[in-house]
């Protein structure tokens, strides 16, 4: 820390909040916050398929007023289960946005956590409890990326309790010292293991838990009780990380705010997944491929893309940290949407022998330039020597690379679309117009609930 917050992280966090509070952000921010919600949205209609989710939502019990969850009905649950819900169902999806500079996924704990509290909230409180979050969540998971996720941590879930009491602090108009106090007592909630992931259905409770974790903090300090003024510096980073952050909490991120350097995905699937299924597409592009004309291909990405993948494919969550099976899935199928990587392909024959032919290793030139970059290299060799080369910086949906919003759009439409009517879609889509938007962050919370799927 520099010497100016040398008092603790936590105050320096929490004055940053309060400048968030008080700054005035333009259109253009406010749509890419926008867009960020409407492809949590998506995400989260995708996440409640899963088994596991619906579960969880019977342990909650149900209140006369409070908060849906997708598709939930009339059923209504309090704000802590609300917030927990909407978390797991959006990281279940493995769709949502993520950071690169944190490696982890804000909009999990984060726009879960507005929706959850958005009653009685305006748009420009929601807009800055959001940002404010975003910030937060990926300072602190930057402070250790990548050694968490090698030290077996996941950073979102062990990030997600700060995400969530930083936003819930914003929208419960928390002053200095109560928002202070909301990020000690969230770091009381952080865990969150990279070995979940091997069991894929499950591993988004941790996130789910979190959230619950950091609103309740933002709750009890509300009421007055604080926390250890330096449990993050003291606490946090010596348990996950086993030192001081590899990168300060006050040092500047490669953007202004952390949404503004957030990505969107184009694809369900692990993010380190991506940059080789863009690199594949590009060679796709101008060059007609047969599956009988190739010989192997030859995949150079990073180290922690190589160090995540899941070798032995069971289930769905596997084939998200596959890369052969997504650029197989590509191939054969043409398409790596979200029922490409259903179980139900696992035995095409065509995609388990092309992926025999798929190599990964990681390439010391991409692997320098990460986390900055997340790049790979991909090399089909056909027959007669002959190879096609595809190579991507940075994949798209990154900033530098942004995914158009008609694709976001199309992305929500495509979750939602059996469970809301046309009329809820519209007016769920006019979350992207921040100039002209009559529905109030509640109502549209309330349209989420909505289903008209037959029963």
């Amino acid at each position: 820390m520099s010497e100016r917050y040398d008092s603790s992280i936590a105050l320096y966090l929490a004055q940053l909040l309060q400048q968030i509070r008080s700054t005035r952000f333009s259109d253009n921010d406010r749509r890419i916050i926008r867009q960020h919600m409407l492809d949590a949205f998506a995400a989260a209609f995708i996440g409640s398929r899963n088994k596991v989710f619906q579960d969880l939502t019977q342990l909650c019990p149900k209140t006369k007023k409070g908060g849906g969850w997708p598709a939930s009905g009339p059923i209504r649950v309090n704000a802590l289960d609300a917030g927990m819900l909407w978390a797991f169902a959006i990281n279940a999806s493995v769709f949502e946005d993520g950071s690169r500079e944190g490696a982890c996924h804000p909009a999990a704990a984060v726009i879960s956590t507005v929706i959850a509290l958005s009653e009685g909230k305006s748009w420009e409180v929601i807009d800055k409890a959001t940002i404010a979050g975003y910030d937060v969540m990926v300072r602190l998971a930057r402070g250790g990326n990548p050694e968490f996720t090698r030290k077996g941590f996941h950073p979102t879930a062990i990030a997600a309790p700060f995400g969530a009491a930083a936003t819930a602090s914003l929208l419960f108009g928390h002053d200095l010292l109560k928002t202070q106090n909301a990020l000690c007592l969230a770091a009381l909630g952080s865990a969150g293991l990279m070995a979940s992931f091997q069991s894929g259905e499950t591993q988004p409770l941790q996130l789910g838990w979190s959230v619950r974790c950091g609103i309740s903090a933002a709750m009890m300090a509300g009421a007055g009780h604080s926390g250890y003024d330096r449990i993050i510096e003291d606490g946090f980073y010596p348990s996950y990380l086993g030192k001081t952050p590899e990168i300060p909490t006050d040092q500047p991120l490669e953007n202004e705010y952390a949404f503004q350097g957030s990505y969107l995905k184009p694809y369900p699937g692990c993010r380190h997944v991506h940059p080789s299924i863009d690199a594949l597409v590009e060679i796709l592009k101008t060059n007609q491929i047969s599956l009988s004309q190739i010989k192997k291909i030859e995949v150079r990405t990073y180290k922690i893309a190589v160090e995540t993948e899941i070798h032995s494919l069971s289930k769905r969550g596997d084939a998200y940290f596959n890369i052969p099976y997504a650029l197989a899935a590509r191939m054969v199928l043409g398409r790596n949407d979200w029922d490409a990587f259903d179980e139900k392909h696992f035995k095409n024959e065509q995609i388990v022998q092309l992926m025999k032919k798929i190599k990964v290793d990681v390439d010391p030139k991409i692997e320098s330039h990460y986390p900055n970059q997340r790049g790979a290299i991909v090399e089909v060799v056909v027959g007669k020597g002959k190879a096609f080369y595809g190579e991507v910086s940075h994949p798209l949906g990154e900033p530098e690379n942004p995914l158009p919003s008609s694709m976001t759009l199309e992305k929500f439409r495509q979750a939602t679309g059996a469970f809301l009517s046309k009329r809820s879609l519209d007016r769920i889509e006019t979350i992207l117009d921040v100039e002209d938007l009559t529905d109030s962050p509640e109502i549209l919370a309330e349209i989420l609930s909505e289903n008209i799927a037959p029963q």
